[in-house]
């Protein structure tokens, strides 16, 4: 395992909480939500073994588990600890007949370059239509000949959680780096969401980022740093700290802690420091392993329909790519957490922004770089 691969395996990041809070969160968001999910086509030409590498709970295996036995699809999914995980599995020769991975869109252009994706036609998976037109045409899923790469299935931005009884809404990224929060702030323990919004604040340009910027944003992690208490291990650990009231906010956080923490009877609210807007996006995919094309196809046609579109807003609390799902979501705090209304002019507004390539060109610097910045930045 490469330098960059090993240093990726510390991260403990929002999809990696899901392994033990999605089961509890499902439990209380779920309740009335899963009914009228009929409407539109599914494709159901696959059938036989589907090999699945990606997050635990990105398999979404109670809203599949229907299609599954109508299909005589038998799901074998291998769990990742880092998205690096999966190139290195599927360019290795036991990634041999891997069907279906998932992707951060950031990793889109060095995982193609890499060779990772096996394409496809948009009308072989028509359900892609369902999904707002900003996700059918980003460049992000999308192969220079225009085919497809991947299949959008969720988003979320990264807000600022804090608690709402004990402070004023913080106005800006910056301002977490005020005396007024000295010994109040935690930083979660997830670099490439941290460095991401630390350089969109400071104006600097992900993919192209330079030493010198390298270092102007870690100048910015360092202040954030010297007013925390503590670096979160997980979400789900910054989730405790606002509850307990250790900490009266954190960077960076995700709105389903406010919902966590309501049920727990504590006002933890979040706000989109406008400084600093990094939208997040997960993509189904075929690997260039794939062995299983139809069946790997289909799946991804059934991860746009209303049942597993409201299954990923109401377990996984992120976002749904679909608008018509967006209008079936029961439950008003599972709503509340994106902005489904205004989503349209939200994406025009705020750019996606892309992680440095893997290999040094010039006075760039490179993802490694970023990942030894941060182990720099925890033990100062």
């Amino acid at each position: 395992m490469n330098e960059n691969v090993t240093l990726a395996v510390r991260w403990m990041t929002r999809r990696e909480f899901l392994r033990g809070m999605s089961a509890v969160a499902a439990s209380a968001a779920l309740a009335g939500t899963m009914g009228g999910c009929g409407g539109q086509p599914s494709v159901s030409k696959g059938s036989g073994q589907l090999d699945f590498l990606s997050w635990e709970g990105y398999d979404m295996l109670a809203a599949t588990e229907q299609w599954r036995k109508d299909n005589n699809i038998d799901l074998k999914s291998a769990y990742i600890g880092s998205s690096e995980d999966v190139p290195a599995k599927v360019l290795s020769p036991a990634g041999a007949g891997i069907d279906v991975i998932t992707y951060f869109y950031a990793y889109y252009k060095s995982w193609a370059d890499l060779g990772l994706f096996e394409s496809f036609a948009a009308d072989e998976v028509p359900n892609m239509k369902r999904m707002y037109p900003y996700f059918q045409e980003g460049e992000y899923w999308r192969l220079p000949d225009k085919s497809y790469m991947g299949v959008p299935f969720t988003w979320l931005t990264y807000v600022c959680n804090y608690r709402s009884d004990l402070i004023e809404p913080p106005q800006s990224w910056e301002e977490l780096a005020s005396d007024k929060y000295k010994g109040k702030l935690a930083i979660v323990e997830d670099p490439g969401a941290n460095i991401l919004v630390a350089a969109t604040v400071l104006g600097i340009q992900t993919d192209t980022m330079t030493r010198a910027e390298l270092e102007e944003t870690k100048k910015f992690l360092l202040a954030l740093k010297a007013n925390a208490k503590t670096i979160a291990p997980s979400y789900g650990d910054l989730s405790n700290l606002l509850i307990s009231g250790e900490v009266v906010a954190g960077f960076v956080g995700w709105a389903a802690l406010d919902l966590w923490a309501g049920q727990e009877g504590v006002p933890v609210k979040s706000v989109l420091p406008p400084d600093g807007v990094v939208i997040s996006i997960d993509a189904y995919a075929m690997p260039r392993t794939v062995d299983n094309r139809d069946a790997a196809l289909a799946w991804m046609n059934l991860m746009l329909t209303d049942e597993v579109q409201l299954a990923v807003a109401n377990e996984l609390l992120t976002a749904t790519v679909c608008p018509d799902t967006a209008k079936l979501i029961a439950d008003p705090a599972v709503k509340a957490m994106y902005d489904y209304d205004n989503f349209n002019s939200f994406v025009q507004q705020y750019p996606l922004h892309l992680f440095p390539p893997n290999e040094v060109t010039g006075d760039q610097v490179t993802f490694a770089d970023w990942l030894k910045a941060w182990e720099e930045i925890k033990a100062a």
